[in-house]
């Protein structure tokens, strides 16, 4: 056995202590808070890309240019990539729920906000308050492990991490939906009393189990962390109106490594740091590090282009669909699969490995993005082979987030989770640059965008090679997550 399965098991003695002596946690109760969990991740992100549709609506009403609505999408992003690694290291030292709680109560401020926005500054201020939400999602998982038994971890955290890409995909189905019967400041209004809901199930229903550990904050490193995070996607997601190559671009690029070179500085010198860089030298922690990266950037080409592919005339290779709903239920099939493979991956993982899953997970994502490319003339085609992409993409996260999760206690787990989803959003910003530079380069827009989705499955087959050759090193976690059941009277 390896030091690794061994602080896993040790650190969730106490859960299934709990599931020994209780007997009111059955396995329904299990999956009950399995789910409202993941539902409130889900409408973290939902909300995020439930305003695309609207952006031409918000632009009249607000009297707003054109290139100024991209700060409303960015706004969001920006904040939940600062947000996500704070949170998860202040759910560690002052408890999961506690922050959790705060934090949905600033969300829900934001939703407020906007609903009451009053020109486009007001709606960016409230998005970036919305942003804060996105940390809910590693907190989530770290109170999964906190309260579920030992073989029902995987599973959990495999969904809630799904929500991911689940509601960024629902966000631009019902988004469309919701905009097309309401106007753009309804839909807060909607979202609104299902998040309260859904938060006071939260708080209700899932029990604090958590040992706490009050320390003191790295103030300094969490503002490096956040000036470096922010000096990286700031350029990213404006490089087009700003000029890859203009000064203010550059020198951003610039700024961002000399933060991110502070912050590494910072946390070799600071007791209790934000990122054990240790821990980087663990093959399942830096081998996920980096195939998030990719999982990222790889979803978001995808997301990127679909709709302005699906938008194409026909008579050039599309499909002159203009319609945001129906583009948005292009998506459907995406979202429905990674639903389906999220569970499934970590079960599969507790038998073969989660190593074993993220492979599986992106071999599968490279062969429906491969098969879109050449299925594209087809709407049968393609909404089969994004069903595969997602279901794929489903594995791989679970497999990633999974890896990641078995590497660490559940002392290190939230901070260690949120760098995890910090480069998941960065990839995020990443792949629709990478997106747009392929299509500009080409003549034929069709053809543009299958060269796109062929480019992608490349880095998703890197991907794959890259976990492959260090699978001899990754920990062969089904061995102990057995025996814990085995040994452990709350292992059913």
């Amino acid at each position: 056995m390896t030091i690794t399965e061994t602080h896993w098991m040790v650190s969730n003695h106490h859960s299934a202590h709990k599931d020994a002596v209780d007997p009111k946690r059955t396995e329904a109760r299990n999956l009950f808070l399995i789910i409202i969990m993941a539902v409130l991740g889900l409408l973290t992100i939902f909300v995020e890309t439930m305003l695309v549709p609207a952006l031409p609506g918000i632009a009249q009403d607000l009297s707003a240019q054109s290139s100024d609505l991209a700060w409303v999408l960015t706004a969001y992003t920006l904040a939940g990539a600062v947000a996500i690694p704070i949170a998860g290291k202040m759910g560690e030292m002052y408890g999961r729920k506690r922050v959790l709680l705060a934090i949905m109560i600033a969300y829900m401020v934001g939703l407020t906000g906007a609903a009451l926005s009053w020109d486009l500054l007001s709606l960016i201020v409230f998005r970036t308050v919305q942003g804060i939400g996105m940390g809910a999602i590693t907190l989530l998982m770290g109170m999964a492990k906190d309260i579920l038994p030992l073989r029902m971890v995987p599973v959990g955290i495999g969904l809630i991490s799904a929500m991911i890409g689940v509601g960024a995909a629902l966000g631009l189905v019902m988004g469309g939906l919701l905009i097309s019967f309401l106007g753009w400041k309804d839909t807060f209004w909607v979202v609104l009393p299902v998040v309260a809901l859904v938060v006071a199930v939260v708080h209700r229903s899932v029990p604090d189990v958590q040992i706490k550990r009050p320390t003191k904050m790295d103030v300094a490193g969490s503002v490096l962390l956040g000036l470096g995070i922010l000096s990286l996607l700031l350029p990213l997601s404006q490089g087009d109106v700003w000029g890859w190559g203009s000064a203010l671009t550059l020198g951003l690029f610039a700024c961002a490594i000399i933060f991110f070179a502070g912050f590494v500085f910072r946390e070799k010198r600071f007791d209790d740091p934000i990122l054990r860089l240790e821990l980087l030298r663990n093959r399942n922690i830096s081998v996920a590090y980096i195939t998030m990266f990719f999982i990222g950037v790889v979803m978001f080409m995808l997301f990127q282009t679909l709709p302005f592919f699906l938008g194409i005339p026909a008579d050039s290779g599309g499909f002159g669909i203009t319609s945001q709903v129906i583009i948005g239920l292009f998506m459907l099939p995406n979202a429905i699969a990674q639903l389906i493979s999220s569970p499934l991956g970590g079960k599969w993982g507790l038998k073969v490995g989660h190593g074993e899953i993220l492979i599986l997970g992106m071999a599968i994502t490279m062969a429906g993005l491969v098969s879109l490319s050449l299925f594209r003339t087809s709407q049968i085609g393609v909404l089969i082979t994004l069903a595969m992409f997602g279901f794929g993409i489903g594995l791989a996260q679970v497999g990633n987030t999974n890896l990641v999760s078995v590497a660490c206690t559940k002392e290190n787990f939230g901070s260690t989770t949120a760098v995890n989803s910090m480069i998941l959003t960065i990839g995020m910003s990443a792949g629709p640059v990478l997106a747009s530079l392929i299509v500009a380069g080409s003549v034929d827009p069709s053809a543009g965008y299958a060269y796109c989705w062929v480019i992608a499955a490349a880095l998703a087959l890197v991907a794959a090679v890259f976990v492959l050759l260090n699978r001899s090193s990754l920990v062969s976690d089904s061995v102990g997550h057995r025996s814990h059941d085995e040994r452990s009277p709350g292992g059913e």
